[in-house]
């Protein structure tokens, strides 16, 4: 039995009862037996000295020599009843004239316990006399043998009258011992459901005074921390809404499209990755508003803003903004091909809603793709100068989207995102634990793993981010792209698998530092991918580094039931949880409350715009809620020590970003081998 985590009170309580009636009933039976046996003796000494006086009387008129032999006749026909252990006759120099001895025979009675309970018949002696003169001494000594029996018998009826009294008393305090803890569960309930960030009360009302007093109190803590929370995430989620989001469409607003783009650019610069950004300008809204006034104006913006939002409903990666009064911008953070049938199907619904009502027609949309060096002031005079162009309409793409060069056809992608996965499924999937190390080695030509520290207000590190990239013909691909083609594809789950077995082939060489691996949208809410992971990782775990998952709050909010499920299993596991991107979605951060996770990432984007006053009180008030119900909160994207110091400032637990310490490839960090594993220190990241 593993006493590591302690021994519950109920347990102790059931022990220290049943102790103490084991123990008070054993000194009762002990006790009941030991008076028997004292009984027994002097039972025997009284039958012994009767028997001498009486039979001292009897043959005292035979003490002549002709008369011993009637004397010794009348002892043995009272010696032969078997009472007695011996009866002896002797004068007064101790010369024995008779004698009769018996063994000591006790039928049924085992020796161990005659060993324990000795029965110890005193010899009883009478003076026998003859007339005037002394003529001997007559010594009686008792059988034991029947006494031991009957000592025996008396102690088995005893043993079963305390088993039964025993039982019944075991039985009563069980019961009552129940009755009187059965709060003690539902308080224990409570206690294990808030150190998992769940916060519910308990409605039990013990009898007992002290747990009554127990379950007030922590109902109370519970009570404070809802309405605490309640309180400041309705202020940080109306702050939000007036900064962040448009109060005729409610789409995110231009301010809050110039921190996602800052953060977006960032992320792809990690990833390898590239994004695309639209332009949707609505020309007719003048007109609208000059000839039916404003109301049926704000109804045509809401009826583009829905269209769009229709559009993009189902596209993971495309985001809507309302930027200014006729024009919204798409933030799409997708392949090429997702991009461009994007913007087609943009056109397509724009000429369908057109009509004579529309003087200047519906809408115009441009797309552009956005560089690692493009500011935003560059992209939208891009976009501003491809949408004054009369002949913008002809091609759903401008040229400033890709070059041909860089386009792949769908069998390149079928022979890459092959390449990535065959191996997998041909020679991993069904490896041995012993195997898997080597059979995974070949991966490494096709994946690059690189790291990022989370280091704490002492510069120690959290916990370091593990980031793939994929890599084709000596060429690293966005990870974007590949991605969205496997699911096309239909290999998306052997893609994560393979990766996954990847980077639990590198993490082997890291040993104590906590490393962080980013499940992907898909694979969250996947059952099978669940099963498969936790499988993995158990048969791994004793060569493994402490892990950690995290995944962005889009994907957690997708569905929060299979999201706790995720969680639950990974805490079963014993792996933490960061929720990244925290903030991005403009959305109640309610969900976060019955949450079990460890670290929130703030969205990249509002470090960024740390330098304004409602942004640093908007960072302040979620770090308070996060850090009222437990959750350690993360400031990404750190780029200058002027954003690091208003972090930590606000009270912010961890900083990562590529002005504290620059991403690093895997291999490029000194000191790590495959025979053994080493702890990650900051140093192998400068």
């Amino acid at each position: 039995m593993n006493f590591s985590n302690g021994l519950s009170l109920r347990a102790q309580l059931y022990i220290l009862v049943s102790s103490l009636c084991i123990f008070t009933l054993s000194a009762s039976l002990y006790n009941n037996v030991s008076n028997m046996q004292d009984y027994l003796n002097d039972q025997l000494a009284s039958h012994a000295q009767g028997a001498a006086h009486n039979l001292g009387l009897s043959i005292s008129p035979y003490m002549d020599e002709e008369g011993l032999v009637t004397a010794e006749i009348m002892t043995n026909a009272i010696f032969d009843s078997g009472y007695y252990q011996f009866i002896r006759f002797t004068d007064f120099d101790d010369n024995i004239l008779f004698e009769r001895t018996n063994p000591t025979l006790a039928h049924r009675v085992p020796q161990w316990f005659m060993n324990w309970f000795t029965l110890q018949p005193p010899i009883m002696q009478s003076e026998v006399s003859d007339g005037w003169r002394l003529a001997g001494i007559l010594k009686v000594q008792s059988n034991a043998g029947t006494s031991y029996t009957a000592l025996y018998d008396h102690s088995i009826s005893a043993l079963k009258s305390t088993l039964l009294q025993l039982f019944i008393a075991l039985i009563f305090s069980y019961f009552i011992l129940k009755s009187v803890l059965i709060p003690l569960l539902s308080i224990e309930k409570q206690a294990k459901e808030v150190t998992q960030k769940q916060f519910n009360f308990n409605p039990s009302k013990p009898f007992t005074t002290e747990l009554r007093t127990v379950v007030n109190a922590m109902n109370t803590m519970v009570a404070n921390i809802q309405r605490s929370f309640s309180e400041q995430t309705a202020l940080a989620e109306q702050l939000s809404q007036e900064v962040y989001v448009d109060s005729l469409t409610h789409l995110p607003n231009r301010r809050a499209l110039l921190k996602r783009f800052d953060s977006l650019q960032a992320e792809a610069q990690i990833q390898g990755d590239r994004f695309f950004v639209s332009l949707v300008s609505m020309p007719s809204l003048q007109s609208i508003n000059s000839n039916e006034g404003y109301g049926s104006g704000d109804s045509y913006i809401s009826e583009g803003s829905e269209l769009l939002l229709s559009l993009s409903h189902n596209i993971e990666g495309i985001d809507v903004y309302r930027i200014s009064g006729s024009e919204f911008a798409i933030l799409a953070y997708v392949t090429e091909e997702i991009a461009n049938e994007f913007s087609q199907n943009m056109l397509d619904a724009f000429n369908i809603a057109n009509s004579s009502r529309f003087e200047e027609g519906f809408a115009n949309q441009v797309i552009t793709k956005v560089s690692l060096t493009d500011s935003f002031t560059d992209v939208t005079k891009r976009l501003d100068t491809l949408l004054t162009h009369d002949n913008y309409l002809a091609s759903p793409m401008t040229s400033n989207i890709a070059t041909p060069n860089e386009a792949r056809s769908r069998s390149e992608w079928v022979n890459i995102i092959s390449e990535f996965t065959d191996y997998y499924q041909n020679e991993i999937a069904n490896a041995s634990s012993a195997d898997f190390s080597i059979k995974c080695i070949p991966l490494e030509k096709l994946f690059d793993l690189t790291m990022q520290p989370v280091v704490d207000k002492d510069n120690n590190i959290l916990y370091v981010e593990s980031f793939v990239r994929f890599k084709h013909n000596g060429k690293e691909l966005p990870t974007v792209d590949v991605f969205a083609m496997a699911e096309r594809l239909g290999l998306l789950d052997n893609l994560e698998r393979a990766v996954v077995s990847f980077i639990f082939l590198k993490l082997q060489q890291i040993k104590q530092t906590t490393v962080a691996i980013n499940i992907s949208n898909t694979a969250l809410h996947d059952a099978n991918f669940h099963q498969w992971l936790f499988t993995l990782y158990r048969q791994l775990q004793h060569r493994l580094p402490p892990i950690l998952f995290e995944f962005n709050e889009t994907a957690a909010m997708v569905s929060l039931n299979s999201t706790k499920q995720f969680i639950s299993q990974a805490k079963s596991a014993g792996i933490g949880i960061t929720i990244e991107r925290f903030g991005s979605s403009l959305t109640s951060f309610q969900y976060i409350k019955n949450m079990d996770i460890d670290f929130v990432k703030l969205d990249g984007s509002y470090i960024r715009d740390i330098e304004q006053a409602d942004t640093q009180f908007f960072i302040q008030t979620v770090t308070q809620i996060c850090h009222g119900i437990g959750i350690d909160v993360i400031a990404p994207q750190i780029e200058t020590e002027q954003v690091s110091q208003h972090c930590l400032h606000m009270n912010i637990d961890g900083l990562q970003g590529n002005g504290l310490f620059a991403v690093k490839n895997f291999n490029h960090i000194d000191g790590l081998t495959i025979n053994t594993a080493t702890m990650l220190d900051l140093a192998d990241f400068n």
